[in-house]
């Protein structure tokens, strides 16, 4: 028995499948299988059972997965430790980023970070959301930009980013002052890559359909060139509108009621958090308070909605977009004048649920 075993065992059941446990520890899903048949051979029992639904662990799998748990995460705190008592507390630490944070939070983020520890050695990963939550849970990263709530995940809120909706020129609605989610209903959507399209489609099974999606595209310019041109719409974060549009005829329009994801950082649940860790949780939280990043979108170049100044906006109210909140569908709902029948959402501006926000590669490369 050896470590990646014990490591590929936490992996399938953090994940669900053997597919899925591969990506995040960047294996081969045959690596992964051999690792697990290997471990059963050598303890002479079967710990799992594969089925067209998913793995299920047998009685004595989910015995063994308690104590392989604590050696991974005894392995980690190990590495941590390590780390932490290196030259006045330099080391390296390990951070997933999606794209739109990259580009305008993160720069800002890491200046802060080097002048408190300038032996530190920072590793830069970008992905996904779900990317990034596979690679905390494959401890391939040591902290991520994630969006909240995050299962499984220890996490730390930083901020809501403002979705907004990008239209051509010559749309109907771009003369609008903001728009709603039933005024898009039978248009098409140019969406990127991540997190975005979840989002929107939970925004929209709200009223009772589904948004009829077009293309999807990695890279934002391109995305906003095929809205210019007339492809379709788009619905993007704050965060992912660059300071300047590459073509300024676009009108950029918020939505009403107001829409957001939350942004967090996430860490792996029970990982000790190394001295470079936390001056990077306590760092982005100092910058997120900082809502000077955020007032460059109040108006993008050529956006139909006036700027509105913080939380004094006089604009409809705001509602966090978080997948699977009862009480954000019940304000949507309101909203977009379509009753959900949830308990106590009946009139009543109150009754929706507040914001939520909830609470292994490297490692296998290294054994």
């Amino acid at each position: 028995m050896n470590l990646s075993q014990c490591v590929a065992l936490v992996a399938i059941a953090d994940t669900g499948s053997f597919t899925r446990a591969a990506k995040a520890l960047s294996l081969s899903q045959s690596a992964v299988s051999h690792a697990i048949s290997s471990l059963e051979k050598t303890l002479g029992v079967a710990l799992m059972k594969r089925s067209r639904s998913g793995v299920e662990f047998t009685a004595t799998g989910q015995r063994i997965l308690i104590h392989a748990r604590a050696i991974v995460l005894g392995t980690e705190q190990i590495r941590q430790e390590a780390e932490a008592a290196r030259a006045d507390r330099a080391g390296t630490v390990r951070i997933g980023t999606s794209q739109s944070f990259a580009a305008r939070l993160l720069p800002r983020l890491l200046t802060g970070v080097r002048a408190a520890l300038p032996g530190l050695r920072i590793v830069l990963r970008e992905g996904t959301d779900q990317q990034i939550a596979e690679w905390l849970g494959g401890y391939a990263i040591d902290v991520g930009i994630v969006s909240l709530p995050k299962r499984n995940l220890s996490t730390v809120p930083l901020l809501q980013d403002e979705l907004y909706a990008v239209l051509p020129p010559d749309h109907a609605l771009a003369g609008q002052r903001d728009v709603r989610v039933t005024e898009l209903v039978d248009e098409v959507f140019i969406l990127p890559v991540g997190g975005m399209e979840p989002m929107l489609r939970t925004v929209f099974g709200v009223v009772g359909t589904e948004p009829r999606i077009g293309f999807r595209a990695h890279d934002v310019n391109g995305l906003l060139s095929m809205v210019a041109e007339g492809h379709g719409i788009t619905v993007v974060p704050a965060l992912a509108l660059p300071s300047v549009l590459p073509h300024p005829q676009l009108r950029v329009v918020p939505f009403a009621p107001s829409l957001s994801r939350h942004l967090g950082i996430g860490i792996r649940t029970g990982a000790r958090r190394s001295p470079a860790v936390e001056a990077l949780v306590s760092m982005a939280q100092a910058l997120a308070r900082d809502d000077t990043w955020s007032r460059s979108f109040d108006r993008a170049p050529g956006a139909a909605a006036e700027p509105h100044a913080g939380p004094e906006s006089p604009r409809a109210p705001h509602i966090p977009c978080t997948q699977g909140d009862p009480g954000n569908a019940a304000a949507i709902a309101r909203s977009s004048g379509r009753a959900t029948g949830s308990p106590g959402s009946h009139g009543d501006p109150a009754a929706g649920a507040p914001p939520r926000v909830s609470a292994w590669s490297a490692m296998a490369s290294a054994s």
